[in-house]
């Protein structure tokens, strides 16, 4: 089964969830701010992106969150390590949502186009 990883207030994420209720696909979501995230996982990502992907692909550094860090947390997220840090510190500055199974990250972020390439 497919793990959502997201903010439930989060307007892309709602748009994911609406998505894959009515394509009928099984779920489960993972809020990223109740503790369902550690490093262990975030690794397992950074080792199993999809195509086209690198790790800086899970900074949202066009978000709320991002604009309102100060130099030096934009600057720790410059590389993988600081960045991971980053996300597990202020799990809002990651981009929402992740769609994993198991350790593979199907998605990231909510495009239609490419949930209907991936999951139908």
């Amino acid at each position: 089964m497919f793990k959502l990883y997201g903010i439930k207030n989060c307007n892309t994420v709602k748009k994911a969830i609406d998505w894959m209720n009515i394509a009928n696909i099984s779920f489960e979501f993972m809020d990223v701010k109740k503790n369902s995230l550690n490093m262990d996982i975030l690794n397992d990502w950074v080792q199993n992106l999809p195509e086209n992907h690198s790790w800086e692909s899970l900074v949202n550094k066009s978000g709320i969150t991002w604009r309102k860090l100060d130099d030096v947390q934009k600057e720790s997220a410059a590389n993988l390590k600081g960045a991971l840090a980053l996300i597990l510190e202020k799990p809002s500055v990651m981009k929402r949502p992740v769609i994993a199974d198991g350790k593979k990250i199907f998605t990231i972020g909510f495009n239609e186009t490419i949930f209907e390439e991936k999951f139908l």
